[in-house]
């Protein structure tokens, strides 16, 4: 899992949870490619051939890894014909969870915001109305560029309104 870069602050310190057997590894990239992982450091190097295929080198030995990315923030990872899933939190999405009193996996969004400042060029749907998951909600003109806002699961539309 590569860094993650918001601006100019990169994160450095990972928490992962590997879902089939529910164990967690703390990671932190370290300056020179190396990490410590859950306390042991390792040399690793990464060469992308595509957004989604990598080859890992730690500490000497090679893995072919494949990551598909899923609607609920996991990661499917493939590495040499064993599947895993993964769900990564930076240091600072642990430290926005925990400020927002949030319980990660159980918060549920129950409001569509939209994700820049812009004018709903069409409304898709009404109150009552059942939605489903990928569906179209409204088209969302910004910049001069139509942006469609879908669905992120099945659900029914309880109102709309245009405040913040």
């Amino acid at each position: 899992m590569g860094k993650k870069n918001y601006g100019e602050f990169q994160m450095k310190k990972y928490l992962t949870t590997i879902n089939t057997t529910n164990q967690k590894v703390e990671t932190e990239m370290l300056p020179g490619n190396k990490a410590l992982i859950n306390g042991k450091e390792y040399d690793y190097d990464v060469k992308f051939m595509n957004p989604n295929v990598m080859v890992l080198r730690v500490n000497g030995g090679n893995y072919f890894l494949t990551c598909v990315e899923d609607d609920e923030e996991m990661l499917e990872v493939n590495i040499e014909s064993d599947v895993f899933l993964v769900k990564s939190k930076s240091e600072l999405d642990l430290l926005v969870e925990k400020l927002s009193g949030s319980k990660g996996d159980a918060k549920i969004k129950k409001e569509v915001y939209s994700p820049m400042p812009g004018i709903i060029k069409k409304l898709n749907v009404q109150e009552g109305q059942q939605v489903s998951k990928g569906e179209v909600l409204f088209v969302l003109e910004a910049m001069k560029m139509e942006n469609e806002i879908k669905a992120v699961k099945d659900c029914v539309i309880k109102r709309s309104t245009s405040s913040q």
